[in-house]
């Protein structure tokens, strides 16, 4: 379906155990969140003592600092990418909802949006703020989407021009303005560019006031340095507003970052918006970001901020969405990476460049010693769920940072990372993924299948008998009815790419059920899998007033069920909990600190886990089982080289696609991860 950190008590927690046994759920026993907003205090908390797991350290400095410290640093290429995104509503939409005053609205020309592209100077300002940690990307979907990241996407490297030299129609910023219309006014008539100069809009208008939002330095330095970097670029020609000219151009201006995501996707109440998305393995963000169906204007709430409405890109991000042939993803996805930014395309197909695209994120996070088991997953990072059912240190509790205030801890509404590192601790989904492979494994379903129905798909799942809900309640084909039914009858936004497509859930008993869609796609099975369990009927089947009452619920009020239902026999604090690993007791809006522990309840013992856990590792080239893929690997492989099963040289653990036979595409296997760890340190 898209990151921005001290402590006291205010409820009582429970007696945990301070001495392990063989049991159930996390090997942690509580798992705290602390809000401190400022790197320099994360760093100061981590080298204290204070916190014991940062993630998502965006600076060089601090990177290193910690690794000369002994800290464990972890460092994987992400599923992530960052844009600026501009509204590109045409100008009446613009005046009848947003800016009534205003006369022109230039980012609504294709033209003007390439001319911006030409005056980021990506490959100076990136560096330059963020060294190593990050990649810069010339399309929506990061090199860590590998089989889907197109290369070919046309490079707009940075060339403001001058508007008093360049040539109209030259490839500079200054150009492509002069070339499509705009004029530039000497006001300073100094002959060189200054604050009093501004520019005017092909009908004479000028430029208006238009500011791009960023988050508040205390909370990210670094993207509001960077959006402070690209308009002082846009000011070097005429483009950013300042008091001299009558504020005609772009301001970066900080914002709460919950507050003006709310404006941006509730509704589409902005100018241009820095924003950074945490994906997945398909990139299905095509379709929730450029689809016209999931226009928040029109649909509060939904992801194509923006405004791209366009039948061609309907088309194929609708492949990319609703397709089961990983290959007709793979170019549906090439094809609209390249459409978007393209230059020249006619006023009809207004929507390249209506997302500038900034950098793509490698994952680099900072443990503490002792904390163990730590693991590592290309694409997500090592903060990722089997690291938070792994992990452990001396005291039992893992103390994380998080970058900024939870705003909702409703998962019908809860926007950001830093609320989901809360309640997605709660959830669980009916899949799981191999952290190190990225496979498809059972989870709460122990199977299932796809079965292409027209343009649609039957997925028949089969559950586990054991799961509960932390109430103790059981978990049943008829909770998965409920939860995937509830989201499309109140219309979640939030989910609409999934539930839109829902006909029915079929429930045959509890451990068996039928999810009926009209549509058939990759991604979409993730989206069902993994909404599945994220409300518990028997809290939230209730008499909600509307849509927005859903939304607008906190469920952090004391354990209540719905009236008609009985209590679990181990009731929950609050009506915040799931089928998860982590219990949800509190969070302490005055001193900014959640506690979660852990549920041991859960359906997997430790034992289990680790079995698992090394089961999966096994497929990435560990034939000898030993946590770590090396030349003992290697040789193993190699001595059953050529064998076929049943062959006295034949040897299971060095056969990793179980294929029958020891070959080339084993020992491949063992080399590309070699060295590899099952866990860290």
């Amino acid at each position: 379906m898209l990151a921005i950190m001290l402590v006291s008590m205010i409820a009582i927690i429970p007696t945990i155990p301070t001495a392990h046994a063989e049991t159930y759920g996390p090997k942690m026993n509580k798992k705290t969140d602390k809000v401190i907003k400022s790197p320099d205090a994360a760093l100061i908390a981590m080298q204290t003592g204070v916190v014991d797991f940062s993630p998502d350290q965006i600076r060089t400095a601090d990177i290193e600092k910690q690794d000369a410290d002994g800290m464990t640093i972890t460092q994987d290429l992400g599923f992530h990418m960052g844009f600026i995104g501009y509204n590109i509503r045409d100008l009446a939409t613009i005046q009848s909802y947003w800016r009534p005053t205003v006369t022109a609205w230039p980012l609504h020309d294709a033209d003007f949006r390439h001319a911006l592209v030409h005056c980021y100077n990506q490959l100076a300002i990136v560096p330059a703020i963020y060294g190593y940690i990050v990649t810069p990307v010339r399309s929506l979907v990061p090199p860590a989407q590998s089989k889907y990241y197109n290369p070919n996407v046309p490079e707009h490297p940075y060339n403001p021009g001058s508007p008093f030299t360049s040539t109209p129609g030259e490839l500079s910023t200054c150009g492509i303005l002069l070339g499509a219309g705009y004029t530039f006014e000497d006001a300073g008539t100094i002959g060189v560019v200054d604050d009093a100069d501004y520019w005017k809009c092909p009908g004479g208008e000028p430029v208006p006031y238009m500011e791009i939002w960023t988050p508040l330095s205390e909370v990210a330095p670094t993207s509001y340095e960077h959006g402070q970097q690209f308009v002082a670029d846009l000011r070097k020609v005429g483009l950013a507003a300042t008091e001299a000219n009558g504020n005609h151009g772009f301001l970066a201006l900080g914002r709460d970052f919950n507050e003006y995501l709310s404006d941006v996707y509730d509704d589409a109440k902005f100018d241009a918006f820095m924003v950074f998305y945490s994906l997945g393995r398909i990139p299905s963000q095509l379709y929730t970001l450029l689809h016209s169906s999931q226009d928040c204007l029109t649909h509060p709430g939904r992801r194509n901020a923006v405004g791209v409405n366009d039948a061609t890109i309907d088309a194929d991000t609708a492949i990319v969405y609703f397709s089961l042939d990983l290959d007709d993803i793979e170019t549906a996805a090439k094809e609209v990476q390249e459409m978007l930014y393209t230059p020249g395309l006619t006023n009809e197909d207004n929507f390249a460049f209506a997302y500038m695209t900034l950098y793509s994120r490698s994952y680099f996070n900072a443990f503490r010693a002792p904390v163990t088991g730590i693991v590592k997953s290309p694409g997500y990072g090592s903060d990722n769920s089997w690291s938070w059912l792994n992990m452990d240190d001396d005291d039992h509790n893992i103390v994380y940072v998080n970058g900024d205030e939870p705003d909702s801890f409703n998962p019908c509404y809860a926007t950001t990372v830093y609320e989901w590192c809360i309640i997605g601790a709660a959830l669980d989904s009916l899949t799981a993924v191999n952290p190190y492979n990225h496979a498809d494994i059972p989870w709460m379903a122990s199977d299932w299948t796809v079965t292409p129905v027209g343009d649609g798909m039957d997925i028949d799942f089969t559950l586990r008998s054991d799961v509960e809900w932390q109430d103790g309640k059981p978990f049943t084909s008829a909770d998965v009815e409920f939860c995937l039914e509830f989201l499309r009858d109140y219309h979640v936004p939030r989910y609409a790419s999934c539930w839109e497509t829902l006909i029915d859930v079929e429930v045959t008993d509890a451990t068996h059920c039928t999810v009926h869609a009209d549509k058939a796609g990759v991604d979409l099975f993730y989206d069902y899998a993994g909404l599945a369990a994220y409300l518990p009927k028997h809290i939230w089947d209730r008499d909600w007033a509307n849509d927005q009452a859903v939304l607008d619920y906190d469920p952090r009020e004391a354990y209540n069920v719905a009236p008609g239902y009985t209590a679990g026999p181990h009731p929950p604090p609050t009506n915040v909990f799931g089928t998860g690993p982590f219990i949800f007791e509190y969070y302490d809006e005055v001193n900014m600190v959640d506690e979660m522990t852990a549920n041991r309840n859960y359906f997997l013992s430790w034992t289990e886990i680790a079995n698992i856990k090394t089961d999966m590792f096994w497929e990435v080239g560990d034939a000898n089982k030993d946590g770590i893929v090396n030349v003992l690997d290697l040789t193993k492989v190699s001595f059953a080289f050529g064998c076929f099963i049943g062959d006295p040289c034949y040897d299971a653990d060095a056969n990793f696609n179980m294929d029958a036979l020891v070959d080339m595409r084993d020992i491949s296997n063992c080399a590309y991860h070699l060295l590899w760890q099952k866990e860290y340190p």
